[in-house]
């Protein structure tokens, strides 16, 4: 078992890979988007995609607090899971890796979900299941989670593991322990879903309005004028932080002759 800590930008390329078994080579030239991505860069793998998105609706916090996020090559979105502002059937691999958990509606997420992927494309899902609603994981989410993707969805993969180790799902997808049925004790476990899309999502009357290219491309070109206007604030602080009169009292304060 490995120390809990910060997952780093090769740490991800085994879930994308080994855990859904999709090799380098079905990436190439594709269209990839992570929901709830978090600042780490966990696309930054996949220079081989066409296209890879990391959404998550703190992006502008990421942006102030990491400095490592503004200089990623995949590209990040503001945005909710429950209004993803993506035209439909965009992506070739939607995957959601320890967040559809954090989500404030399930229904309408897996609803958005279905509707950007595309016909042939692979859904991924790896989440808690069976666990008691927290601050950060307010939803509870079923062992027959991939009910809800079947009237657009066949299921290539299901594969449920106990949870063993509480640091992580890493920890518990290398050195498994799968799920005992016969035990109808009610327990956390980790749910791994590998679903493919095979007939077009038609989504509620007036629930979930269609994505205009437009609106994809304004998007963009907001998130763009956001990270150019972070990266020069970035380059004023390093400039203010290689002053001399700033380099000498960081020596003095930190007792450096």
């Amino acid at each position: 078992m490995k120390k809990e800590g910060t997952l780093h930008n090769s740490s991800y390329e085994t879930f994308y890979i080994s855990d859904f078994k999709i090799s380098p080579e079905e990436y190439e030239d594709k269209a990839i988007l992570d929901i709830g991505c978090g600042p780490r860069g966990s696309l930054e793998w996949a220079d081989m995609a066409g296209l890879r998105i990391g959404l998550d609706p703190l992006v502008n916090e990421y942006y102030k607090l990491n400095g490592g996020t503004l200089f990623h090559k995949m590209q990040y979105v503001r945005g909710y899971s429950e209004d993803m502002p993506f035209p439909d059937e965009i992506f070739d691999f939607v995957f959601s890796i320890n967040s559809l958990d954090h989500v404030d509606d399930l229904d309408e997420t897996i609803s958005e979900i279905k509707r950007v992927l595309k016909i042939g494309g692979i859904c991924g899902i790896i989440v808690d299941v069976n666990h008691e609603p927290t601050v950060n994981e307010p939803i509870t989410i079923d062992l027959d989670l991939k009910d809800k993707f079947l009237d657009v969805c066949d299921v290539v993969e299901e594969r449920v593991y106990e949870t063993v180790y509480k640091t992580g799902f890493r920890d518990n997808l290398d050195d498994p322990t799968f799920y005992d049925f016969d035990n109808e004790e009610f327990r956390p476990a980790i749910l791994l879903l590998k679903l493919r899309k095979v007939k077009e999502y038609v989504a509620e009357v007036n629930k979930v309005p269609k994505k205009d290219a437009n609106a994809y491309n304004n998007l963009f070109n907001q998130n763009n004028k956001l990270k150019k206007e972070n990266k020069r604030l970035k380059k004023e602080i390093n400039a203010f932080k290689n002053r001399k009169v700033v380099k000498f009292a960081n020596k003095l304060k930190s007792g450096k002759k």
